[in-house]
């Protein structure tokens, strides 16, 4: 018999794959079982760029004998997830079919966004982030991925393929221990560090949160010489203690580790390398502390699925995340926070009310929210050719709660907000899919009337109110204030900017004042 309350939850990372079944009762989340299995799927993909038949077979076996737990416990929902591993994988498709065929199961390649967006809710439930700003730091095999929150609210989310199994690879050949290893491990960070240097600059954060199976354990290896202070599952790690452990165990060998130290063979080679991340970061952050909550992105899918939303990650759902990762990127190149507010409130106004028109949803809402407060991003790049730069700038940072594919709208539609419409002679825009292409023009030709509403970047225009007759669409502009304005100059934008629009449905768009 199916239950309701009953849950599959699969996080395929790059050094195992972990596969749980909880329970959701009366708002708490209880776990039935839980399995771990050290399949290293990033050891061949980082060195080779796909998965090896041997290791495919492996895990379709372990989601055969998934599936059977789920069935036997009356799974009623299955989420599974796959992180770095896979997203560089070649031959990745080829798994996902090989799954789905076997067992039913559909893997969800996650892109790093997404998982920073997951490890926040996952560590929510153990750390309370709603006041002061928080790292988040996840160092896994193939990835670190940096999550900033104030306040509650994700402000910045990037991901770095530096993972402790990554920089193994990278460094094959050397001998695993010393402290000329670690030397090299530290000059393997260079790279990371010249990249977030503008996150850390002149940030104070109230607290590190450090997450992952080697923090962990490395927490507990800290913990046992302190028996006063038993591990809880949220511990509170001193960095100089860390340090320590870190240095000491970069001595032995991953041997040597496994026999004093009583690590398995999956985590003794690796918790070197991330130790000396956790510790990088935590030196950049300037923190003396880091929590270690013990929870992950399954807690945060876990968390994702029992609040309602068994189909993860839909804009949609997270449009107050969206929102707040666009105003973050936003301020980090000085963009014009009031007229992208205009710019986003008249678009939102404008979407609603044109609804028999365009007969577009909720995913299609967020995206042109995000494109109309990022629209003028580029300018910090240069003024002319603007909506270009933003195109680029949007496309290449990270946003969370976006897939890739839908930060490739937003970019084409800030875009698309000045100048030449979509056409075909536009490659990045025929890339698209059939339907996406026509959800960029009808979202594009919004963007512009929006945009063409406060042409003087001083918000005359609050709002707007739309009559959509046979013939026209009348917008009535609602004023900041009681002074009489004939509005010239967006009266012109509205006409020039419109034309996009009187293509697509039919009837021109027209500022009455009337």
């Amino acid at each position: 018999m199916v239950d309701q309350t009953r849950i599959g939850i699969v996080d395929m990372g790059s050094n195992a794959i972990r596969f749980l079944v909880a329970e959701a009762t009366a708002g708490a989340i209880g776990v039935l079982e839980s399995h771990r299995l050290p399949a290293r799927l990033g050891r061949d993909v980082f060195h080779t760029g796909q998965i090896p038949e041997a290791g495919l077979a492996e895990v379709v076996d372990a989601f055969r004998r998934f599936r059977a737990t789920c069935d036997r416990l009356g799974v009623a929902h299955v989420r599974a997830i796959a992180t770095s591993a896979m997203r560089d994988a070649r031959n990745r498709d080829l798994l996902v079919d090989r799954v789905r065929d076997a067992t039913g199961i559909e893997i969800d390649v996650i892109s790093g966004t997404q998982e920073a967006y997951l490890l926040k809710l996952g560590v929510e439930t153990k750390v309370d982030l709603r006041q002061g700003r928080s790292l988040l730091v996840d160092v896994g095999g193939g990835s670190v991925e940096l999550v900033l929150v104030e306040n509650g609210q994700v402000i910045g989310a990037d991901s770095y393929r530096l993972g402790a199994l990554r920089m193994l690879e990278a460094l094959r050949g050397e001998e695993a221990s010393g402290e000329q290893f670690v030397d090299l491990l530290n000059q393997h960070l260079k790279s990371l560090e010249h990249r977030i240097a503008d996150r850390f600059d002149a940030t104070r954060f109230d607290r590190v949160v450090a997450v992952g199976g080697n923090i962990e354990s490395l927490a507990d290896l800290v913990l046992a010489r302190s028996p006063a202070r038993p591990a809880n599952g949220n511990e509170s790690l001193d960095v100089a203690d860390l340090r320590r452990e870190v240095l000491e165990l970069a001595k032995l060998t991953v041997a040597e580790r496994m026999e004093k130290r009583g690590l398995k063979i999956d985590r003794a080679d690796t918790i070197v390398p991330a130790g000396i991340v956790y510790l990088r970061l935590a030196e950049l952050a300037g923190a003396e502390r880091m929590l270690v909550p013990r929870v992950g992105i399954r807690d945060g899918l876990l968390v994702e699925i029992v609040s309602g939303h068994v189909h993860a990650f839909a804009a949609e759902d997270h449009v107050d995340v969206v929102l707040s990762s666009c105003r973050a990127m936003g301020r980090r190149f000085h963009f014009e926070a009031a007229h992208a507010e205009a710019v986003l409130t008249l678009a939102r106004q404008l979407f609603d009310q044109t609804k028999e028109l365009h007969g577009l949803g909720g995913r299609a809402r967020v995206l042109l929210e995000a494109a109309a407060l990022l629209h003028d991003v580029g300018v910090a790049v240069n003024n002319d050719g603007h909506h270009k730069h933003s195109q680029y700038l949007i496309q290449s940072s990270e946003l969370v709660g976006l897939t890739d594919e839908e930060r490739t709208i937003i970019g084409l539609l800030a875009r698309y907000h000045r100048k030449a419409p979509p056409a075909r002679e536009h490659e990045d825009f025929m890339r698209l899919r059939r339907r996406d292409r026509t959800l960029v023009e009808r979202l594009a030709a919004l963007l512009r009337l929006a945009d063409a509403l406060d042409r003087q970047h001083a918000s005359i225009v609050r709002g707007v109110s739309v009559k959509v007759l046979a013939d026209r669409v009348e917008l009535r502009p609602i004023l900041a204030s009681e002074e009489r304005t004939q509005l010239t100059l967006e009266g012109r934008a509205v006409e020039e900017k419109g034309a996009l629009f009187a293509q697509l449905f039919g009837r021109p768009a027209m500022l009455t004042l009337a």
